[in-house]
């Protein structure tokens, strides 16, 4: 069968692959959806220095079932959850309420050992990460991945009703933050991203946004906010631009933070005194495990959070090495690239 592979600088393949023996404990899943994330394109960019499988945010259907799976059957619509806590229910984390932060108790699906992932024809997931779900189409279904991560950024964050809100970057993850922002009673939303993201600028102003200010072309911390700032930022942009963020808050706002930067782009620097002196929180969000999957589809469900629109992309699996080089291309015009298999 066919896979797709990665590599630095925006090299993609399909290989022929054969898939090992189905484990007793995994469901074979034929790809329907896959969606390219933002993490994806870090890695073309920066880390991938070998070929290497990729996709993590992808739906499909249940095509066998080892002999230990109890909960799937063949012809189950699923998604994946890429990380879950399954194997310590006794750790201190777990027992105090908090299993999001039992990180040495996860089955993670990105991380492990694989000759396939998302961008291939089938894939081999553990039962214990596979969500059922119904009445979402496959290729919005498979935005359920990167909606808990909004979701957990939104969470953090703890926006309050009348709570003014900056979303910096508006990709995926930051136009569903945005939808959420506002389903939370935000009074008044910025988007922020750069003037060449047309697309983008303009989703964000259908999602809700009053306004989209471009870092690009004017200095935004000179913005004449209504409150003389906002009470809450949202970053899903690089880690450096926290030291903006810092300057946009008015006294006791909270500045939310999720993203990796790998070496020298983990480091940011900012104005301590900022953050010393307006009581601001810098609050780092991380969705893991993979959280929020039954709610993100009451929310998709309920139509408070709706993907259909950034969806500007699609291929198949035939098509993905140029489609995806034709998407990272095209800043301009795009906001998200989706695999759909029939």
């Amino acid at each position: 069968m066919k896979a797709g592979y990665i590599k630095a600088h925006h090299q993609f393949e399909l290989r022929d692959v054969t898939l090992p023996e189905l484990p007793e404990d995994e469901v074979l899943v034929k790809v329907m959806a896959c969606g390219f994330c933002g993490h994806d394109k870090i890695l073309a960019d920066y880390k991938a220095q070998d070929w290497e499988p990729f996709g993590h945010e992808f739906a499909g259907v249940v095509e066998a079932a080892g002999a230990k799976v109890t909960g799937l059957k063949v012809g189950d619509r699923v998604v994946v959850m890429t990380s879950m806590f399954v194997t310590s229910p006794m750790s201190d984390f777990v027992l105090n309420g908090r299993p999001d932060l039992a990180y040495e108790s996860l089955v993670d699906y990105v991380n492990r050992p694989h000759v396939e992932m998302g961008f291939a024809e089938k894939t081999l997931v553990p039962e214990c990460l596979c969500y059922k779900f119904d009445g979402i189409p496959d290729e919005e279904a498979c935005f359920a991945e990167p909606m808990g991560v909004a979701a957990d950024l939104v969470k953090t964050a703890d926006i309050k009703l009348g709570d003014d809100v900056v979303v910096m970057g508006c990709g995926a993850i930051g136009l569903m933050a945005l939808q959420m922002a506002k389903a939370s009673g935000a009074r008044k939303i910025w988007a922020v991203d750069q003037s060449g993201c047309r697309k983008k600028a303009e989703l964000a102003l259908g999602y809700g946004a009053d306004e989209v200010l471009f870092t690009d072309t004017a200095d935004i911390t000179e913005y004449p906010w209504p409150k003389g700032g906002v009470d809450r930022v949202l970053v899903t942009t690089p880690p450096k631009t926290i030291d903006i963020a810092t300057r946009l808050c008015r006294p006791g706002g909270i500045i939310a933070f999720l993203g990796i930067g790998y070496g020298e782009r983990g480091m940011v620097t900012f104005d301590s005194n900022i953050v010393h002196l307006n009581k601001l929180q810098i609050r780092g969000s991380n969705a893991m495990p993979a959280l929020y999957f039954p709610f993100v589809f009451d929310m998709m469900h309920a139509g408070l959070v709706k993907v259909d629109k950034m969806i500007t992309n699609t291929f198949t699996l035939d098509e993905l090495p140029g489609a995806l080089n034709a998407y990272l291309d095209d800043a301009a015009g795009t906001c998200k690239a989706v695999m759909i298999n029939r």
